[in-house]
């Protein structure tokens, strides 16, 4: 899986959007937190515990690739991720 810069931006706004206002936010044009107006050479400080990164990537990285129709396999047996959804408070 390849992914572009504008992957990479809607990543980071997905795991810097712990609600779901946030998240609706960066899909919505009309907001400050559109995700392609991401730069993503600008520096960003991490001001959090190390599990709650941890879950926050994990839960990005989930409702992203549900977006995009992905499905995970573990042993033989097909997971959707419709509950990637949930994932945000």
């Amino acid at each position: 899986m390849q992914l572009s810069d504008n992957d990479l931006r809607e990543l980071f706004s997905l795991f810097t959007s712990a609600a779901i206002e946030e998240k609706n936010q960066i899909y919505d044009d009309r907001t400050e937190h559109y995700f392609p107006r991401v730069d993503l050479s600008e520096e960003y400080e991490l001001t959090e515990p190390k599990k709650e990164y941890a879950l926050d990537a994990w839960r990005a990285v989930l409702y992203f690739l549900y977006r995009r129709g992905y499905t995970l396999y573990k042993d033989g047996q097909a997971f959707g991720l419709d509950w990637a959804e949930d994932e945000f408070c």
